[in-house]
């Protein structure tokens, strides 16, 4: 197989225009979208085509002109930076030969360079099964390198719709993915500078801009986005883009957050001669089409990747899977199991959206006595009366003849243990507690007590936003508590509050416990106790102070002592409480 090593080695063809313009009228459109420049430079600063080898044919920086200059140490200048790569590149590269991996990448480059030429963009380099090119300002119009650049990231993005029938023609034979590309784009100061020394020198960019750029792209494959800018360039690109959902995106090392925005279309000139709506129409539509295969995709590689999914467990359980049949519904694949229930990915053959499906087995169950049952009858009672953005949908119950099932919201972001996993900011860290309280408010509101606040639970949706899930041992506060099994804990040993641990009564104090553990665990990066046991843990919970934070951290230390105080009376009242003290202590404004 290749690697991104050896790309710059690969032959990349010149002409490739043929690959977009399909019609005359597409010709003119693409060229009213591609007004013609000269990037304002220096005379005395000569620039120098970027090449992968003396061997490559493909001059990445050609200007309009064919001229090519070189410069002689560096320059800054504002401009927009684009990096686009290939979703799931190694499921293609698992079943193509070497030659044929190049061929595959050298076809797609093609096609990805043309509308960066067209968009008066030049290349900077190749990445493996990426690409990163550079947006200059104009010569009659200095800020238009940011309309130019979401302009060629629409036009990547087409390209890889006729790439699929390329892929489709060469590959007849060949049961491969679906294609599907990412991009990510931010406006602001780059630096353009020379890199290497001797024969081995190459214009490169770096800078700031350039980070957030491809960090950006880097989150559009979690959040699920075709095209993700930044609110800083999408709004330097003016109006008419058509804008999806935006998303609070953290760059490690950065202070402050940036907005991120989808990109979902183009709206035609309104003064244009040569409007087509055809035309504009298949290009957003591209864009619809190209973020479904990669959701598509992306459950296909955590179907391979999910450890559940090796392959003496998939012999196991995929039958068993397929054996159950519910009206309107198709199992994809299933998530989880517990001692309660199986959790299956499902598509919900009415709407075609994707839904997760809990079920429990009812075959041979005494439903008036059974206490499994009881609970998840209890669960969907009581998530069915919340209607809240940080709390999961649930949207249906049923029951077949061998099973009773709940359909809810799916989360293709995972869950708040797969944030954790990437060392948090103390900022993304004290805004998640702000939604999980939001939560935590609404369902308080209604008398109900989660008992089980775990990062496992709070779940993450694409637009980044957090939803409390798993109500299966939840209680009201007005209820008879449910029966448990002797010596049976009902929670999670590392955020049980005392009075869980002790078997005692519980109220909305109980959740803010476990909410000051995660907390605790956001912050650092560890639960706040660990043992050898459950037992050990839970003594832990109950007998000893609440943890120090690290250096560094010591101004959250009020509001976590407050929280996981050991006696219910000593902490917050309720989650509202708790979001009137981070706002008046300052906590946000000292982040």
């Amino acid at each position: 197989m290749i690697t991104s090593s050896k790309i710059s080695l690969i032959a990349l063809p010149n002409a490739v225009s043929t690959h977009l313009q399909q019609t005359e009228t597409i010709h003119k459109l693409i060229a009213e979208d591609s007004a013609g420049y000269a990037p304002a430079r220096d005379h005395s600063m000569l620039y120098h085509t970027n090449e992968c080898s003396t061997h490559t044919k493909l001059r990445r920086n050609v200007l309009p002109n064919n001229g090519t200059v070189i410069p002689t140490a560096q320059t800054t200048v504002n401009g927009s930076v684009l990096f686009v790569d290939i979703r799931n590149f190694t499921m293609f590269a698992d079943q193509l030969h070497g030659e044929e991996v190049v061929e595959f990448l050298n076809a797609f480059f093609d096609r990805a360079y043309e509308p960066v030429r067209q968009q008066c963009g030049w290349v900077v380099r190749f990445i493996g099964d990426g690409m990163a090119a550079m947006f200059e300002p104009g010569a009659q119009q200095p800020d238009d390198h940011a309309e130019r650049a979401l302009k060629a990231a629409l036009l990547v993005v087409l390209a890889a719709d006729s790439f699929r029938d390329w892929i489709a023609q060469r590959f007849p034979k060949r049961k491969l993915p679906e294609f599907a590309v990412g991009v990510g784009i931010h406006s602001g100061e780059v630096m353009i500078c020379n890199m290497g020394s001797g024969t081995a020198i190459e214009t490169t960019i770096i800078g700031e801009t350039v980070n957030i750029a491809a960090h950006l792209q880097t989150m559009s494959k979690a959040l699920g986005w075709s095209i993700t800018t930044s609110r800083t360039c999408a709004n330097m690109a003016g109006d008419r883009f058509q804008l999806g959902r935006d998303s609070i995106v953290t760059i490690k090392g950065k202070a402050l957050p940036i907005q991120a925005i989808e990109v979902v279309g183009l709206y035609p000139r309104t003064t244009s001669t040569h409007t087509d709506n055809a035309f504009y129409d298949k290009l957003n539509r591209s864009i619809a089409v190209n973020a479904a295969i990669f959701e598509l995709s992306r459950e296909q590689v955590d179907l391979i990747q999910n450890p559940i999914f090796n392959t003496e467990n998939t012999l196991k359980r995929i039958p068993q899977a397929q054996s159950i049949k519910l009206d309107g519904y198709r199992l994809l694949r299933k998530l989880g199991q517990g001692g309660m229930s199986e959790v299956f990915l499902a598509e919900n053959l009415v709407t075609h959206t994707h839904q997760v499906l809990k079920l429990i087995p009812t075959i041979d169950i005494d439903i008036d006595h059974d206490d499994i049952l009881q609970r998840f009858l209890h669960e969907f009672a009581l998530i069915s009366q919340i209607d809240h953005p940080n709390v999961a949908r649930i949207y249906h119950q049923g029951f077949t003849s061998t099973h009773a099932y709940i359909s809810m919201e799916f989360f293709p972001g995972g869950d708040l243990r797969c944030l954790i996993s990437e060392t948090p900011t103390p900022q993304v860290a004290i805004a998640s507690l702000l939604q999980i309280l939001g939560g935590l408010s609404a369902i308080h509101a209604l008398g109900i007590i989660h008992c089980d606040m775990k990062p496992d639970n709070v779940m993450i949706r694409r637009d980044g936003s957090l939803a409390l899930a798993d109500f299966g041992i939840a209680e009201h506060s007005d209820a008879v508590r449910l029966p448990t099994r002797p010596d049976e804990i009902m929670g999670s040993p590392s955020y049980l509050a005392p009075e869980q641990a002790l078997d005692l009564p519980v109220d909305e104090r109980t959740d803010l416990y476990s909410t000051g553990a995660m907390f605790y665990e956001m912050l650092t990066g560890r639960p706040p106790y660990k043992g050898n046991s459950v037992q050990a843990v839970l003594y832990q919970h109950v007998n000893l102070p609440v943890p120090l934070l690290p250096v560094g951290l010591e101004r959250f230390q009020p509001i976590l002592n407050r929280m996981m105080a050991k006696s219910a009376a000593a902490r917050f009242k309720s989650a509202d409480a708790v979001v009137e003290y981070i706002i008046s202590s300052g906590l946000i404004g000292n982040l």
